[in-house]
């Protein structure tokens, strides 16, 4: 997953007790231009906050990630604390501090203060695993309560010339629309109009990320981040041009392909639910729908006990805050129909054994117009009950 100019690293600088890798750092040759979403919770971490000033700059070289703590409610220390890792991080590579951006997971309320002096004995090292394959060791070194390495990539060609777009990202618990508990960080050697790269994350992010669910919470530190540095050669895309929807697509499926794999990795998950609501007057109508539907416990505890309970999901459909005519509703898993026009249809047995299968289809009629949308969403398992009994937020 090589892409051209760009260059990645994650080792363990001494931050987790179980010594695995923590800190992980993206590297571009020459300086990036750089978009960015983050969290919509009003509790940012520090390295949030800092972020979202220094990606107004619209410039960005290097990325510092840390795992374990989340430098949130840490006050002004947690801002000190953050710069002094990105001053650090700036001087060993020999370029501005306003070019590296910092990113935290974790721990919220512990402070990297005590942890500070090993994370920059560390740095030069990291510095010096920069390497065109490094992206893995990134992707593992932003890991918290993951299972497993979240990596995508898509080759996509522009103007004769084949480009990359790449991403790594990390989440599985703390995840909901809007943003979760969830990093993600996409690089690019297309070079892109600013306005249409801006457009085109946000587009990707609202079809990908804020379209998947695992507990229903939104976290403090949520940051996408997407850079492009033009080692292509190609002409700047516009939002208007030839090429632009091509870079759209493919940037979706790279975020899309990462949204899955956080909602598979979902704390003792063990099923990956798509939602689909449709035949809706408006697509907010059906987003409210659909979120209702896959945050509400009663189906998620439902698809972990391969429970053909298709009443909770019109139960949660019925307080969504939508009008409509339940005596028109349609509900399918997979292709069984289980629901016509409001009442039971349904092959017990056979939804039974289709809700055996990891992936599962639920698909919810309304009949009263054209609109539609989704979501992904993991089943709710006494493993995650036990996992956040324990673990400590």
């Amino acid at each position: 997953m090589i892409v051209k100019g760009f260059k990645a690293s994650g080792i363990c600088s001494g931050i987790k007790r179980s010594k695995k890798k923590d800190l992980a750092l993206i590297y571009s040759d020459t300086p990036a231009q750089v978009s960015g979403v983050f969290t919509t919770n009003v509790v940012k971490a520090a390295p949030v906050i800092i972020g979202q000033r220094k990606v107004r700059s619209g410039l960005c070289q290097a990325l510092i990630i840390n795992s374990g703590i989340a430098n949130v409610c840490t006050g002004r220390q947690g801002i000190t604390d953050a710069n002094d890792i990105t001053k650090s991080v700036a001087k060993e590579l020999n370029i501005k501090d306003s070019l590296v951006i910092p990113s935290s997971t974790g721990l919220i309320g512990a402070f990297l203060t005590s942890h500070i002096s090993s994370i920059k004995k560390s740095i030069p090292g990291l510095v010096k695993s920069l390497s065109e394959n490094g992206i893995k060791d990134a992707a593992e070194a932003i890991m918290t309560t993951d299972a497993f390495v979240k990596t995508s990539s898509r080759k996509i060609r522009i103007d004769g010339r084949e480009g990359t777009i790449a991403a790594i990202g990390k989440g599985a618990g703390m995840i909901s629309p809007n943003m979760a508990t969830m990093l993600g960080f996409a690089i690019t050697d297309i070079e892109l109009d600013k306005p249409a790269q801006d457009r085109a994350l946000t587009s990707a992010v609202n079809s990908s990320f804020n379209k998947i669910t695992v507990d229903g919470d939104t976290s403090t530190n949520d940051t996408v981040l997407l850079l492009s540095n033009g080692y292509l050669g190609n002409k700047p895309i516009k939002f208007n041009g030839r090429n632009y929807k091509k870079v759209e697509y493919e940037l979706t499926e790279v975020l899309s392909d990462i949204a899955y794999k956080i909602v598979e990795d979902g704390e003792g998950a063990t099923k990956v639910a798509r939602i689909t609501v449709k035949g809706t007057r408006t697509i907010k109508d059906a987003d409210k729908i659909a979120h209702t539907i896959g945050t509400s416990t009663l189906v998620k505890t439902a698809l972990y006990g391969q429970d053909p309970n298709w009443g909770r999901i019109l139960g949660a459909a019925g307080r969504a805050g939508v009008k409509f005519n339940p005596d028109k509703l349609d509900l399918y898993f997979g292709d069984y129909q289980v629901c016509k026009n409001g009442m039971a249809v349904m092959n017990e047995k056979k939804v039974a054994k289709y809700l055996k299968q990891k992936d599962v289809e639920i698909t919810l009629d309304l009949n009263s117009g054209k609109k539609r949308s989704f979501i992904l969403s993991s089943d709710l398992t006494v493993d995650y009950v036990k996992f956040n009994s324990d673990y400590t937020t």
